[in-house]
């Protein structure tokens, strides 16, 4: 069996790994603090210290990180894959960076003789462990085709999208009319709130009709809590995870002469949210919070 090596023990990494190491892969960890992986070493991970040396360990390796500087810690610094060989290696790149950005890691890669697959995922942690998340991928099909072994593990559905960029644009597409429907369920419920409606009542009947998206019922704990101030830092997606998500949503648009005016708008009750420092509150909270909090 391949062996497979794996950077970012973040929510997303330790759901993965978990997965992987309980389909009985051979699984080498590197993550920034040790002791995010500590399960994972528990359960039967390797934890190395340099990139260089999982690389040297591993076949695969899977690259699932929050943000384009642990992104350039990776890739771009002395012990990272710019200077590593990668003859014979596999970069899964499951991070939601910018179109332009996973261009270039990918570029990067590929002149270190390496392949790289673009896969940023659709799913929380639960999907994640139970490997039923959503792959957007990019790159050489044949080389994705070959990796099916693996993602039967790790995915509910894949889709093969063409060359290195389109996985991101779709994955950032996917985000974006839930990043805004939790500022828009907020304006709502305050709809309903100011005209003299039981906060818990109105949520509970926009839960019931087509106020309601999709997921929206998984998060009416996390909006009752922001409603009545007693939020606990649990989530599964942050608002500064959003924060970052939807301005590469508006960087993307301006790259191409468009402006997203919804994004920008919703933007503005994200940035309230962290001036309030609820930077790894769930995204969902805005929905409690516009109501009563935010005026």
């Amino acid at each position: 069996m391949k062996k497979i090596g794996l950077c970012g023990t973040g929510k997303m990494g330790k759901a993965i790994g978990a997965r992987l190491i309980e389909k009985e892969y051979n699984l080498s960890i590197w993550n920034r603090t040790r002791s995010n992986s500590d399960d994972l070493i528990k359960s039967g991970g390797k934890f190395f210290k340099k990139i260089s040396d999982l690389v040297n360990e591993v076949d695969i390796i899977i690259v699932i990180l929050g943000n384009d500087d642990a992104l350039k810690i990776v890739y771009e610094t002395d012990s990272g894959f710019k200077n590593c060989d990668l003859k014979n290696k596999t970069i899964i790149e499951m991070s939601t960076t910018s179109v332009n950005y996973m261009k270039k890691l990918s570029n990067l890669v590929l002149n270190q003789n390496g392949s790289f697959i673009e896969c940023p995922v659709g799913g929380s942690t639960k999907p994640a462990r139970d490997g039923q998340l959503l792959g957007l991928m990019g790159g050489k099909k044949s080389e994705i085709d070959s990796l099916d072994f693996l993602f039967s593990h790790l995915f509910r559905r894949y889709e093969y999208l063409g060359e290195i960029g389109k996985g991101t644009a779709m994955k950032l597409g996917i985000n974006l009319p839930l990043l805004v429907y939790w500022q828009s369920l907020g304006e709502a419920l305050k709809l309903t709130c100011q005209n003299g409606i039981q906060f818990e009542k109105a949520l509970d009947i926009m839960m019931d009709t087509s106020g309601a998206c999709k997921v929206a019922h998984l998060k009416i704990e996390t909006i009752l809590k922001a409603y009545n101030n007693n939020l606990d830092g649990s989530s599964t997606f942050g608002l500064e995870s959003s924060l970052k998500d939807m301005k590469l949503m508006q960087d993307d648009a301006l790259k191409h002469n468009n402006h997203f005016s919804i994004v920008s708008e919703a933007i503005k009750y994200i940035e309230k949210g962290l001036d309030q420092n609820l930077h790894y509150e769930d995204a969902s909270c805005t929905s409690g919070l516009i109501p009563k909090n935010f005026n």
